[in-house]
């Protein structure tokens, strides 16, 4: 879809969903382009056009497997988490009281990237934050720097 929508910019077209609209795709296919662009506009709408009827059926099965969990439709009820969303984190959770504190289910999706590991039996701390990385050696010493950048 975001290639057909960068189809449409180039030629000065913003039309977000409307592209996905009967009309919408219609004016979009009407638009003259180069014999490259035009190619790849007719691949992306026959490829769009094959995945929409499975992207349908495994989208009514979602929603009908997250009516079956409380947990899910709970989830649902918070600004932008859909029923795919809901029922992932439903099905990766698993029982939340497996968890003592929610800190912990955070760490267990790697959403708070903070690690205790040791290499050789010499021990290293690596805490994340904010894009910069901290390591505490063994023996005390720190390093700290940015993501990206080189190692210390």
């Amino acid at each position: 879809m975001n290639q057909l929508q960068a189809l449409a910019m180039n030629e000065g077209k913003r039309w977000k969903s409307k592209l996905l609209s009967q009309p919408g795709r219609a004016e979009f296919e009407k638009l003259v382009l180069g014999p490259w662009a035009s190619r790849r506009r007719r691949e992306l709408l026959e490829l769009l056009d094959r995945l929409n009827p499975s992207i349908e059926e495994l989208t009514t099965a979602v929603e009908q497997e997250v009516h079956k969990r409380p947990e899910a439709l709970r989830l649902m009820r918070h600004p932008g988490v859909g029923p795919i969303t809901a029922l992932a984190f439903v099905l990766i959770i698993g029982t939340p009281e497996r968890f003592a504190r929610g800190k912990q289910i955070g760490t267990y999706v790697r959403m708070i990237p903070t690690e205790d590991s040791s290499a050789d039996g010499v021990g290293f701390l690596v805490h994340v934050v904010r894009e910069q990385v901290a390591m505490i050696g063994p023996h005390g010493n720190c390093s700290i720097f940015s993501v990206g950048a080189s190692s210390p």
